[in-house]
């Protein structure tokens, strides 16, 4: 994408500076603009896509759509797991789709990507249920210099409802700074979810295969935000993403998500349950 077509989006998504000096140009250097969408797609036995739904098509942007449309009839899923059955229109997926700026291609080049994605849709009765969930406490640094951000959480709940383990795969913020600055704030987020987490309470799984398992894991986001208003379904939302990481005990076969933060919404996510993409997300 050109810079007559991106150059007025970042402008308009332009994010709070909090170190001085800080210009526009070194700031579009590193927001971050994505949207997240949802549909569906119809899996072959053979793991081939046969067919694609994207929600409220209308509203997304056009060169978004053209995207996903070239994409998805590319991808091949495992056979050997299908993950929960489908209905007749297809799995759910939701997909994250990042616009920004390609350095190395020159100010005026711009990439549009699909990073994430979703498959699948676990039913209520099949995961653990929440009892407690009690808030983060919002970063004091962070409080004053009113810098919101999202903590995509993994976690393993035992059978006592206890959360047993907990790690912060990614912090986005959105707020720009130096990177010692940003390494700060991602680590105060970071810490003060774990340290929520580690106080929320669930019940077992009432129903489904995994009833009798000795722990579930789950993927969660945390929202440090002071509005609760969120753009429109099919709007970009500006941000800076943070480093991806893994959790040490999280085997990559357990995980059949494509990247950590394809949430539509907010709510658990088990891991390990939808159909596992077997080709890149984007192609190039």
């Amino acid at each position: 994408m050109k810079r007559a077509a991106c150059a007025a989006l970042l402008l308009a998504f332009a994010i709070p500076a909090l170190a001085a000096g800080k210009g526009p140009g070194a700031v579009r250097k590193q927001i971050e603009m994505s949207m997240v969408l949802t549909g569906k797609v119809r899996i072959a036995a053979d793991g081939h896509v046969q067919g694609l739904q994207i929600d409220r098509e209308s509203e997304v942007p056009a060169s978004v759509s053209q995207l996903i449309r070239g994409a998805v009839p590319q991808w091949k899923f495992d056979p050997a797991h299908p993950g929960d059955a489908a209905d007749a229109d297809g799995t759910p997926m939701s997909v994250r789709v990042v616009l920004r700026q390609a350095p190395e291609q020159g100010a005026e080049n711009y990439t549009l990507r699909i990073v994430s994605a979703h498959f699948g849709q676990t039913k209520p009765a099949d995961m653990p249920a929440s009892v407690s969930l009690p808030p983060p406490s919002f970063p004091r640094a962070a409080l004053a210099a009113r810098l919101p951000a999202t903590v995509y959480l993994v976690a393993r709940i035992g059978r006592d409802g206890k959360v047993s383990d907990a790690f912060a795969e990614q912090v986005n913020l959105r707020a720009i700074g130096s990177e010692r600055q940003m390494d700060e704030f991602r680590k105060k987020f970071a810490d003060a979810s774990l340290s929520a987490v580690k106080r929320w309470r669930f019940t077992p799984p009432r129903e489904g295969a995994d009833i009798g398992a000795d722990h579930w894991q789950v993927r969660v986001p945390v929202d440090f935000l002071f509005e609760l208003k969120r753009p429109a379904y099919g709007q970009w939302e500006a941000y800076v993403p943070g480093p991806r990481a893994r959790a040490p005990w999280l085997q990559t076969d357990q995980d059949a998500t494509a990247g950590v933060d394809a949430f539509s919404g907010t709510g658990l996510r088990m891991l390990g349950r939808g159909p596992r993409l077997l080709t890149p997300l984007s192609q190039g």
